[in-house]
């Protein structure tokens, strides 16, 4: 178990963000809470070194699966942009996490979600 807590997961940035967004209420997030989604959900995140962040900032800003939107700025607080999953790409997202591992136990979590 402590073995398994300290190994890098096997999933790609990109499954990271988009389990992360997913997991989210409203299915936005910015970037410090998918951070700190990831540190909560893989502890090996936690004691590596920074570098992981600048990977996620990369495929946040490079991947056309995730598209930057404006904070609206009556209902929310702090600054920065939120992240969210574009619609056209969610299912090919699902289908690489199917292909690495199964998402805690199972991805049709995800599959049965409302996309808002």
């Amino acid at each position: 178990p402590a073995a398994a807590a300290s190994s890098k997961p096997p999933y790609s940035f990109s499954s990271l963000i988009f389990m992360a967004i997913e997991d989210s209420p409203q299915k936005r997030l910015p970037v410090k809470d998918i951070y700190g989604w990831i540190v909560s959900n893989f502890p090996y995140y936690r004691t590596a070194t920074g570098g992981w962040r600048n990977s996620v900032r990369h495929n946040l800003s490079l991947s056309k699966s995730f598209r930057r939107i404006q904070r609206d700025k009556s209902q929310s607080v702090g600054k920065g942009s939120l992240w969210c999953v574009c619609p056209e790409y969610r299912l090919a997202l699902l289908e690489g996490l199917r292909k690495t591992h199964s998402y805690h136990g199972s991805s049709s979590c995800l599959i049965n979600k409302p996309v808002l």
